[in-house]
C-alpha cells in the first residue's frame, strides 16, 4: 500500500473557469427550457449536466437516468428511456465538444442577475501525489499532529 501511487484532487480553471465549461455544455438543454422556467428549474438543468459531465464509468449512468426521472423538478421529469436517450446525447457531445477536458464539475451554483446568467463551479482533476508515501494515512486533527500519534512526511 505504501508504495502505491496516490492522487490528489486539485481545483483548476483550465482551459477556462468550470462555470463557463459547464453553461457550454448545458446550453442545448437550457434552450429546451420552457419559456416560463423558474430559476430552480433553470438550477437543476445545469445541476443535472454536472451530473451527466461527471459520469465516468457505465455504471454511473444509471444514476444520471434516477436524478433526471425523480430528482427534478416535476414538469422537467422524464421516464427512463427519454433520460437515458438524453444522457447519451450529452455524453456524445462532451466527447465531441470537450475531449481535453478531464475535470470533474463540482460545488455547482447557479445565479441569474436580470437577464444575465452566472454559473459558478469548481473544476477538479486528479494528480499524482508529489509527497513521499511514508505515512499511511494523514492526521485527523491538529491535536494528533501535537501529540506526536502522527507524523506528516517532510
Amino acid at each position: 500500500m505504501k508504495n502505491e501511487p496516490r492522487h490528489v484532487i486539485i481545483a483548476s480553471d483550465e482551459p477556462k473557469p468550470m462555470g463557463e465549461t459547464l453553461l457550454d455544455y448545458a446550453r442545448p438543454l437550457i434552450q429546451q427550457l420552457p419559456h416560463d422556467h423558474t430559476l430552480e428549474e433553470l438550477k437543476s438543468v445545469v445541476i443535472f449536466a454536472a451530473v451527466v459531465w461527471n459520469v465516468e464509468v457505465v455504471e454511473d449512468i444509471s444514476g444520471a437516468v434516477r436524478y433526471l426521472s425523480t430528482k427534478m423538478p416535476p414538469r422537467l421529469r422524464v421516464p427512463p428511456a427519454k433520460g437515458l436517450a438524453l444522457i447519451l446525447r450529452m455524453l456524445t457531445r462532451k466527447d465531441q465538444c470537450f475531449r481535453d477536458d478531464h475535470r470533474l464539475a463540482l460545488a455547482v451554483d447557479v445565479h441569474r442577475d436580470g437577464a444575465d446568467l452566472r454559473v459558478i463551479a469548481v473544476g477538479a482533476v486528479s494528480e499524482l501525489d508529489s509527497l513521499p508515501s511514508t505515512v499511511d494515512c494523514w492526521p485527523c486533527n491538529l491535536g494528533d499532529i501535537r501529540s506526536g500519534r502522527r507524523h506528516l512526511p517532510n
